[in-house]
């Protein structure tokens, strides 16, 4: 349904490219207008140029509560109210190794871009919500790290579930305020990053595995949150939805 988010404001994290940007232009395309954060500063200032004037972009690392708070602050200053944030960004830290061996400060950076993004993102952008119509919608990104444990990266999916956890009691105890808090949990997606480590073929390979037979896009993702954000997910709440299009193929015997 086209301009499903009309007169709506969102904020989202992690902006500039990947998911982020996906999730920018589509909320735009409904009708929302936006306020961008990121610390890629060229890639979100082209970011805004091309959405115009339902875009502002703003320098913020959300591994800061400052950080957090002036992007509610910008929502309220350039639109007045707010209505949606998406909490995307997230980061992936070299030194994140293991369960034994990644380091103290991936784990603190890991934790900080993740659950303190969100626990800030709550404090300052629940009151703003309240402030205008009485009720917002929270989307968390997530990821399938959490379900199947991968050869590193146990901080960032550590995290994550944590994150998951978080978004179940804000929904819980602000779901009577009219706030709804959900999670979408992707798969596998291609984004500009992985397109650089992985090459066509490798790419295909991982497609033909899985059941609908090509990799999650992040307008696939965006698509999710985009729906989570509008009324037409009024009594969504609490969930955690899987966009991975059913994860593997099942093995089927006769």
């Amino acid at each position: 349904m086209a301009n499903r988010l009309d007169g709506k404001v969102a904020v989202v994290t992690g902006a500039a490219s990947g998911i982020g940007a996906a999730t920018a232009r589509v909320l735009v395309s409904e009708g929302a207008r936006v306020v961008l954060g990121d610390i890629n500063d060229g890639a979100l200032d082209k970011l805004v140029v091309e959405l115009g004037d339902s875009a502002v972009g703003l320098h913020a690392d959300v591994s800061r509560e400052e950080g957090v708070r002036s992007l509610v602050q910008a929502a309220l200053d350039s639109f007045g109210r707010l209505d949606v944030l998406d909490n995307n960004a997230a980061i992936e830290i070299p030194e994140d190794t293991g369960s034994s061996t990644s380091s103290n400060e991936a784990w603190q950076r890991t934790f900080d871009v993740t659950v303190m993004a969100a626990v800030w993102g709550a404090r300052h952008a629940i009151p703003a919500m309240l402030a205008g119509d009485g009720g917002g919608s929270i989307v968390h990104i997530s990821s399938g790290a959490v379900r199947y444990a991968t050869a590193t990266k146990a901080a960032y999916a550590a995290c994550k579930s944590a994150l998951e956890t978080f978004s179940l009691y804000i929904g819980a105890q602000h779901g009577a305020d009219g706030i709804r808090s959900n999670v979408v949990r992707p798969g596998f997606v291609l984004t500009e990053g992985v397109r650089e480590i992985f090459n066509e073929e490798q790419r295909q390979r991982f497609a033909d595995m899985l059941a609908l037979g090509r990799v999650c896009q992040p307008e696939d993702v965006a698509e999710t949150v985009a729906f989570l954000a509008s009324p037409a997910a009024g009594y969504v709440n609490c969930a955690v939805l899987d966009v991975d299009g059913g994860g593997a193929k099942p093995m089927i015997s006769w």
